[in-house]
């Protein structure tokens, strides 16, 4: 019964019933022999299902995640310091914590799991800055705010405060370590993302040890995975983070930073 009113309450939702109502209609004209005038509707229909119904941007996503090996956490070497990425935290006014967890908040759990197992004696934290009625919120500095005031770590915290991009990233993180005499660092980011940032690091002196975490794909996570399924939005965030990664790099090709 609960599986029957789950999927019942899945045809209810307004991407299930977009799917349906243009396969129905697309459907309907070609029963009429109006499909010469098809194509673009067609060719939409048909990228909605791909992406939506089969694991089609699971794949693209996994050739990213799966380019760097999966690591286990007892069996890293110790180094200078653990560098958390940005991306996986933003800073709220509205939270009682005085930050919101979102979809790559798994950086963040790693480089604590990592601290807790005393990896590094220094934790690094970046990320970007958010915009609010004239002021400028900084993902970096309220990671350090929340965990200096409710966590208890035996490790510094450092914030390089606002950050644009993952290259402005690095170029503070290689300059704050060249500064303190550190060499070694474990970099931890998500999976996908991971190529271009250990790429960007290629640029430095920094020798990093990469801990990807944060799996988007399907073919990543526990469960049966089958080649056709119920339409769902989650095919088109996997795919948003795939072209994001494959966009990204040749602008980072094109600008130099790898």
């Amino acid at each position: 019964m609960n599986t029957l009113l789950k999927t019942v309450l899945q045809f209810t939702q307004p991407f299930f019933l977009i799917w349906l109502i243009l396969g129905i209609w697309l459907l309907r004209q070609l029963w009429i022999r109006r499909g010469v005038h098809l194509w673009m509707p067609a060719t939409s229909w048909v990228l909605l299902t791909g992406l939506s119904c089969t694991p089609i941007a699971s794949f693209l996503l996994a050739s990213l995640e799966n380019q760097v090996p999966k690591v286990q956490m007892n069996q890293l070497p110790a180094a200078d310091a653990i560098l958390c990425l940005g991306g996986g935290v933003e800073p709220s006014l509205s939270e009682p914590s005085g930050i919101h967890l979102k979809a790559g908040a798994d950086r963040l759990s790693t480089a604590l799991a990592l601290a807790a197992k005393g990896k590094a004696p220094l934790l690094i934290l970046g990320g970007g800055g958010y915009p609010h009625k004239g002021r400028t919120f900084s993902e970096a500095d309220a990671v350090r705010d929340y965990l200096a005031d409710r966590v208890s770590l035996n490790i510094q915290l450092h914030s390089i405060g606002v950050c644009s991009d993952t290259h402005d990233e690095v170029l503070k993180v290689a300059a704050l370590m060249k500064q303190r005499g550190l060499k070694r660092l474990l970099l931890v980011t998500s999976a996908s993302h991971m190529p271009r940032a250990v790429a960007v690091f290629g640029k430095t002196d920094v020798q990093v040890i990469p801990v990807p975490c944060n799996y988007h794909s399907s073919l990543n996570h526990l469960g049966d995975h089958h080649w056709f399924h119920w339409p769902s939005y989650h095919g088109f965030e996997i795919f948003a983070f795939w072209i994001h990664e494959v966009i990204g790099h040749y602008v980072y090709l094109w600008r130099g930073w790898i």
